[in-house]
């Protein structure tokens, strides 16, 4: 069966379900969920990815299509609908698609759950794997494991050479010990597919994996230990891209004191060495201090901020280090039960995707506000800015410079829920990027539809 057919089937079946549905939970008079629809984080899809050689996708499965039930099996279903005008985000010759996409999939939680588990994307330019630290959640339960498994068909009404299947899948395990230790395991898998601006009209393929622990000792009501450890590696199928393919060790410590009864000051030391398969010469090793302070107020405010000073030593005496300040920030606050927001911010380096430069400083922000009219219907708008300042000098033209870029993005969403398993998104986003090399600006204009479905 080809990606095609295996697309169509799937509607064909969504379609059968969407009308039978209504009729079998006619019962259903809540006229939708009453809760409140999570604001992005900035540990999404959705979240700026730092430096990148492609433009932000679109709407990925969010956090919105779990937890509709409660169970150990949650099936679900995302289809969407895409019109973009600049499919290769170049500035001249921009060629317009068509791309349809949908992903089944499942989610298991023993014990029962309804809640998403994980929220945390991975991102191949973030030292680590992890493009913002990991908070970690509060849990009464003594033990919670998950799992989640989605393929992807994507195909494009223009270039049909670039139809494929992604692959996506997740694990937890989480326990909680007597003595106030507790242990949380993630892994996560992921084969995506993506458009490389201003290549030759081609799609990146890569694989990916996070692995990582997370060790947490509370000695007393105030005071909280934890040590991250993680492994991260990157593989291109193109032998374009081989030169990226690396793996990432890193190990983060905490020290946490509570001032508040909902807020604590911290510490942190976060080491990373990273080491490229074949590019041996961009290995380096990073050192990270920082302190900052979490809250969890509620549920109507919680958040992290940090700021410290970084360093990357590479391996080659070639390289001069690099050094300075960074800084993250994490908030998200409900003004009310039907407005929230979110921020997240940071400033660090990330890896190059250009074999010419051996490292990025990025800054990037993202902002999301969401208003809730009716138990039915929303209007979500998320807007953000990224700036990569790479360092090594690139040749174009006969000029030589350090390459720097200015990346934006803005659009709102309109959300409809006329069901608590059922949710339908139409939005927009207008992008652009501003850079010094006049070969990687680009505008683009992109307008979806997609549908959510929980069973």
């Amino acid at each position: 069966m080809t990606g095609k057919s295996i697309i169509r089937f799937i509607l064909a079946v969504f379609f059968a379900v969407f009308l039978i549905c209504p009729y079998v939970q006619a019962a259903d008079t809540s006229g939708g969920s009453e809760e409140t629809r999570d604001v992005p984080t900035g540990q999404t899809g959705d979240a700026p990815t730092g430096q990148t050689d492609q433009e932000p996708e679109g709407r990925e499965i969010g956090a919105d299509i779990f937890g509709r039930e409660g169970g150990y099996f949650h099936p679900f279903l995302f289809l969407e609908g895409k019109y973009t005008d600049n499919l290769y985000y170049t500035r001249r010759g921009k060629e317009d698609d068509f791309i349809t996409s949908a992903a089944p999939g499942i989610w298991v939680a023993v014990p029962a759950n309804r809640e998403q588990l994980l929220e945390i994307a991975t991102s191949p330019t973030s030292p680590g794997g992890l493009q913002v630290s990991r908070i970690k959640p509060q849990s009464n339960r003594r033990m919670q494991s998950y799992f989640l498994y989605s393929p992807k068909f994507v195909d494009y009404a223009n270039n049909s050479e670039h139809d494929h299947v992604s692959h996506r899948a997740e694990g937890l395990f989480q326990y909680n010990f007597d003595m106030g230790l507790s242990l949380d395991v993630i892994d996560l898998f992921n084969n995506e597919h993506i458009i490389n601006n201003n290549a030759a009209e081609r799609l990146d393929e890569y694989y990916d994996n996070l692995a990582n622990v997370l060790l947490t000792y509370s000695p007393s009501d105030r005071l909280k230990l934890r040590l991250d450890l993680s492994n991260y590696w990157l593989e291109y199928q193109d032998r374009a891209n081989e030169f990226r393919n690396r793996t990432d060790n890193s190990v983060a410590a905490y020290i946490f004191y509570r001032i508040l009864p909902k807020t604590s000051v911290f510490g942190e030391y976060a080491f990373s060495d990273i080491k490229y398969d074949e590019f041996d010469y961009f290995d380096s090793k990073e050192h990270r201090y920082y302190a900052g302070v979490d809250w969890e107020i509620t549920a109507k405010s919680r958040g992290r901020v940090k700021a410290g000073y970084m360093e990357k030593k590479f391996d080659s005496s070639s390289l001069g280090d690099e050094s300075g300040f960074s800084a993250e920030v994490q908030v998200q606050h409900n003004f009310n039960p039907k407005r929230e927001a979110s921020l997240t911010a940071y400033h660090r380096y990330t890896e190059s995707s250009m074999a010419t430069s051996y490292t990025v400083l990025t800054t990037g922000v993202n902002f999301a506000l969401m208003q809730r009219f009716t138990p039915k219907w929303s209007l979500a708008v998320q807007a953000l800015y990224y700036n990569d300042d790479y360092q090594g000098d690139l040749t174009l033209n006969g000029v030589t410079k350090e390459r720097e870029d200015d990346t934006f993005r803005v659009g709102p969403e309109l959300i409809f829920e006329p069901r608590d398993w059922l949710e339908i998104d139409l939005g927009y986003y207008f992008s652009k990027r501003e850079s010094n090399f006049d070969m990687f600006e680009f505008e683009n204009n992109t307008i979806y539809l997609s549908i959510e479905l929980a069973l």
